[in-house]
């Protein structure tokens, strides 16, 4: 394995601060600051250089940055190489995902690595988009589920690869007994006069439902803000409004509630997205989990699926 204080350099090149690469890295900011200066040291280089209150790399360090990447890329086709050796999927492999991601795909997959291969130790991490690059690069996961979005643009850098997994459509959540509860599909034109219970402005949910209802003439009309599920169909259950949730979100079947898919032109939607480090993909356990994934996002998009 390479130095592990280079991939303290990558976050920091990241991040743009020492102390923000230390928080992603569940790190001490002195712990960080002091290992890139031990670094330096025996390099006999300045890496970082101050600019403002901020950090930034010099091109010493940008270019020490480049050549970790390269190394983590190189280390990672050796690392598949020895594992394609071994005679059985053994070892531990890290899936990181937000929260509705773990429960309608991470887990299902989770479920059927470990029924087909006794030795396999999947592990899953709940990540935050936004924190998917650091996350592979730092080792902390392995393989990495993301909205796809400004935040994310990226992580499509040259040393990580990027899948396609899903598109996912964003429903309408109503209650039991609302208009809409008992038809196949609404439009959105048809909801310009509810009341929402949305997510905040940088969310995934409340940005896909903004854009689309945009682009046919009005805004929602928000009442209330929540993002997590449990708080959204409560109050969605309590006549306070209705909600827009991605189709994977509602999994699990919740009283009071319904869910009704969106038609017409504009029905947003949130593409969800594979990350893993370049050079890992060749690596069994990996490539076993990648194919795991793709059957549960499978699974979740047929008619009646939970997803398990």
């Amino acid at each position: 394995m390479i130095d592990s204080r280079l991939n303290l350099l990558i976050a920091v090149c990241e991040y743009g601060t020492v102390t923000a690469a230390a928080e992603a890295l569940y790190r001490s900011p002195s712990g960080v600051s002091k290992q890139l200066k031990e670094l330096a040291t025996e390099l006999d280089v300045d890496l970082l250089e101050r600019h403002g209150r901020r950090v930034r790399l010099t091109p010493a360090g940008q270019r020490l940055v480049t050549h970790a990447r390269a190394l983590n890329a190189q280390w990672e086709t050796a690392l598949s190489d020895t594992t394609a050796a071994a005679r059985q999927l053994c070892g531990p492999v890290v899936l990181g995902g937000f929260p509705t991601a773990i429960s309608s795909l991470l887990t299902p997959a989770v479920v059927r690595l470990r029924a087909r291969h006794r030795l396999l130790q999947p592990v899953i991490k709940e990540i935050f988009s936004r924190e998917t690059l650091t996350a592979l690069e730092s080792g902390t996961i392995d393989l990495g589920l993301f909205v796809a979005g400004e935040s994310t643009s990226h992580v499509t850098d040259s040393h990580i690869e990027v899948i396609s997994l899903l598109d996912d459509p964003i429903d309408l959540l109503v209650p039991e007994d609302h208009r809409f509860a008992h038809s196949d599909q609404i439009s959105l034109d048809d909801a310009a006069d509810e009341e929402w219970i949305s997510g905040h402005a940088h969310q995934d949910a409340y940005i896909e439902l903004l854009a689309a209802t945009r682009a046919i003439g009005y805004a929602p009309r928000v009442a209330h803000y929540a993002q997590e599920l449990t708080a959204t169909t409560a109050m969605v259950a309590a006549g306070l409004g209705i909600s827009a949730v991605p189709r994977i979100a509602m999994s699990v079947s919740h009283p009071r509630v319904t869910q009704v898919p969106l038609t017409g032109d504009q029905v947003p939607r949130r593409r969800i997205l594979l990350a893993l480090r370049r050079g890992s993909h060749d690596n069994p356990r990996i490539a076993t989990a990648i194919t795991a994934l793709r059957d549960a996002a499978t699974r979740s998009q047929m008619p009646g699926s939970d997803a398990s």
